[in-house]
């Protein structure tokens, strides 16, 4: 009577029969089975796109200046002698040259001006009598000498006198907006301190700053295009190319100039200045078409015949429209729709879109 087996020899048995089965299931179905894998692999190798042609256009190259607008002049107007202030003009007003911005007390200078002229007239009759009886021979040279000094003095004193009495009236050196006015009536004013801030915005400065590599290629009198914030078109002309570089960015200062006759554009906005540079062959393409490849390199995906090749590409100019880039064939077939799932060098089917 045989023994027992253990239930662990059984187990053991059973795994040992399976595992032979699915060895034989494998070598018989083998064939069959990697063909069927292959050909699934052969199918999804094979990716649909869609492409579309673009051709070249010449496109002006222009480098954007990022800037400010800037007041051509700016002039802290201050007084050449102290006194009370007894008028000021509004600030905000558009005052011409000349016009006056404000008015100190004339205190005594009025009452020394007519003293200086009574003293010149008492001067000059007495030069004119001393030079009549000289011509006579009644008076010496050394007399008229004499007498010329102090005409001549008392005229100095009267235009003394007029200039100081001129210096209360505090005048606009050019035609120019009132910025800011400093101090009320009745304050004491003195030389050291301004009364008034002009600005002169006709003509208005475009500034800003270009780099070491671009600023050769920038000219004296180049004509440019200027936009504003609020989307506002001008244009203008390059008036100021610094000779020394910003010593902290290594940067050139670079102004433009634009007319503003009404004073419709504010100083401190900010500007996009474009400098044409030169004019190239370039492809309006959309935005979404820019890749990057393994090395990080900017670039779109395109069709040589069926097969797939990342073609390098360098922006010209960003739009509305789309991208201006340059680094494509004169017609390229672009890949517009499953670029991003196909690689360099990859075939597929592709449906060219016009």
């Amino acid at each position: 009577m045989f023994k027992k087996i253990p239930i662990n020899y059984i187990s053991a048995f059973v795994i040992f029969i399976v595992v032979i089965l699915w060895i034989f299931s494998g070598l018989i179905g083998g064939d069959e089975a990697e063909s069927n894998v292959s050909e699934v692999v052969t199918s999804e190798e094979i990716i649909s796109v869609r492409a579309q042609e673009f051709s070249s256009q010449k496109k002006t190259y222009f480098l954007t200046i990022r800037g400010r607008t800037e007041a051509d002049k700016i002039v802290m107007l201050k007084p050449k002698t102290t006194s009370t202030i007894i008028e000021t003009i509004n600030k905000g007003s558009f005052v011409k040259k000349d016009e006056v911005i404000c008015k100190l007390d004339d205190e005594n200078r009025t009452a020394a001006l007519n003293e200086a002229e009574a003293s010149k007239n008492k001067a000059q009759l007495q030069y004119d009598a001393i030079k009549t009886l000289a011509d006579e021979g009644y008076r010496s040279e050394n007399a008229v000498a004499t007498a010329d000094a102090a005409l001549k003095a008392s005229i100095a004193r009267v235009e003394m006198a007029m200039n100081e009495l001129d210096n209360i009236l505090i005048k606009a050196p050019f035609d120019g907006f009132i910025e800011d006015v400093y101090l009320e009536i009745g304050d004491l004013i003195t030389p050291a301190s301004p009364c008034a801030k002009i600005m002169r915005l006709n003509p208005m400065l475009i500034t800003g700053e270009v780099t070491e590599k671009n600023v050769d290629q920038i000219k004296l009198g180049q004509k440019v295009n200027i936009n504003l914030i609020d989307s506002t078109s001008l244009q203008g002309s390059i008036s100021y190319i610094s000779k020394s570089a910003n010593p902290s960015t290594r940067t050139y200062k670079i102004e433009a100039t634009v007319s503003n006759k009404e004073g419709s554009i504010r100083e401190g906005l900010s500007a996009d200045m474009l400098v044409p540079l030169r004019e190239v062959l370039a492809h309006l393409i959309p935005s979404y078409l820019i890749s990057l490849n393994d090395e990080g390199e900017l670039g779109v995906k395109v069709l040589i015949d069926t097969k797939v090749k990342f073609s390098n590409i360098q922006i010209v100019e960003d739009t509305v429209d789309g991208l201006w880039v340059t680094g494509l064939p004169e017609k390229a077939t672009v890949i517009t729709v499953g670029q991003e799932y196909v690689i360099n060098g990859q075939i597929v089917n592709a449906e060219i879109i016009n």
